[in-house]
């Protein structure tokens, strides 16, 4: 990408250098106008992170292109008022149908060449978005406050490819399905979602998940806030039950995640499926008896961000991968006070029923992890209650874990592992 832009403005650089010049960097669906004079207009930084288009600085990161002509993006927007909506379709936009009934909108595409941009606004009590299609496509949410009260998804993405959704910096969405929804969440989706977008989205989910992504699910760096307001089973659900499935997994590189009143798992990544955590923070909170804050079936990776768990349901985890965790960056804070929870768990099954057998290992390397137990054993199955337990192995080779153990219970621990093989790294009980 560097090597192209640098191409790029050395050519754009002599076109702008007798006469003023209007560029357009580009970033997804997004593009802004930039006028440029000579070629001290056009320098990059050190490092080449930057760009300098006159005194204005522009993240490398933050354009995927530049160009010469402005821009002419695909894009259908649809606008919510009450009980009816609106669909425009522009004429350089072909193969998108739509029928509108009320406030219920569906769309259909057989495009499989160009990406549209679907631009969503507006408020309904009684409204919804069905897409149909065979390609990837972006979804803008920019103040979008739709309920459903019928068998509709307020959003449902019939699409098993990509799907980008952009939360519009500066506004707030609200997403609140009904108890007959006939989808598995408020926001649903047959592929995989990736969030951008420096603005805020409130889902509730009154018949099963809040968000549900048959594939993947990730938050890029520039994702802003997702607030999971409740959820009658989880409140994130992504994956797909493929062994080595490349498209299984919940990753976040930044944005602010946060999850209460679910009554299952705050996030769960099924079938074979792996969590990413690179950046930004997720705060959980598990008050669900049997729940879990990050559960996934297979490994746990963390390099990066926070993780906030707050677990007050009982015989629950903070933290959970039914084969293995590695903490190599970042930060865990748990506040363990259920009855028989544990903070992190390592877990090892050999049911034939699951997905991921054997497993149970856990390993620190660079992670700062500070855990506060209060909660007893659970007294109708004498489970313990622990901060860290690893079902097989435990290793550390760098980071902190702090320890800190506070309850009436003496039969309460700081942790349990059948092994620790641990060479570096500082654990503390206190």
């Amino acid at each position: 990408m560097k090597k192209a832009l640098i191409a790029l403005c050395s050519i754009i650089a002599c076109t702008c250098a007798n006469a003023q010049q209007t560029i357009y960097l580009c970033d997804g669906f997004e593009s802004t106008p930039v006028k440029v004079n000579t070629t001290d207009n056009i320098t990059f930084s050190a490092d080449q992170s930057s760009i300098y288009l006159g005194s204005t600085e522009y993240d490398i990161n933050d354009i995927d292109s530049i160009t010469l002509a402005e821009p002419m993006f695909k894009k259908v927007t649809i606008t919510y008022n009450g009980s009816s909506a609106t669909v425009d379709i522009p004429s350089y936009v072909s193969g998108v149908t739509s029928t509108v009934s009320g406030a219920n909108v569906t769309l259909t595409s057989t495009n499989t060449s160009d990406e549209i941009l679907y631009y969503v606004s507006g408020a309904s009590t009684n409204g919804s978005l069905t897409i149909n299609g065979e390609y990837k496509l972006t979804l803008e949410l920019a103040g979008l406050d739709l309920t459903s009260t019928s068998t509709k998804a307020p959003i449902d993405i019939e699409c098993g490819k990509r799907i980008g959704i952009i939360l519009k910096e500066g506004t707030t969405n609200t997403l609140v399905d009904a108890s007959t929804n006939s989808c598995k969440g408020a926001l649903y989706t047959e592929g995989h979602i990736e969030f951008e977008g420096a603005g805020t989205l409130n889902v509730t989910g009154n018949t099963k998940h809040a968000i549900c992504a048959k594939e993947y699910l990730q938050f890029k760096k520039s994702t802003g806030t997702v607030n999971i307001l409740g959820a009658v089973n989880d409140g994130i659900h992504c994956g797909k039950g493929k062994v080595n499935d490349d498209n299984s997994y919940f990753q976040i590189n930044g944005g602010t995640i946060n999850i209460s009143n679910v009554g299952s798992d705050c996030i769960d990544c099924d079938d074979y499926g792996c969590a990413f955590i690179k950046g930004g923070s997720l705060t959980l909170n598990v008050s669900q008896a049997d729940g879990t804050g990050l559960k996934v079936d297979s490994c746990i990776y963390m390099t990066g961000g926070n993780i906030n768990v707050n677990v007050t349901g009982n015989i629950s985890d903070g933290i959970r991968a039914s084969y293995a965790t590695y903490f190599n960056g970042g930060t865990i804070t748990e506040t363990v006070s259920g009855n028989g929870s544990r903070g992190i768990r390592a877990k090892k099954t050999t049911k034939t029923t699951d997905t991921v057998l054997n497993g149970g290992y856990m390993e620190f390397n660079g992670t700062t992890a500070d855990i506060t137990v209060t909660g007893s054993t659970y007294t109708s199955d004498s489970t313990v209650c622990y901060g860290l337990k690893a079902d097989t192995q435990f290793k550390q080779t760098a980071g902190t874990i702090t320890i800190t153990v506070n309850s009436s219970d003496s039969s309460t621990q700081a942790y349990k592992f059948k092994s620790n093989v641990s060479t570096g790294g500082t654990l503390t009980v206190q």
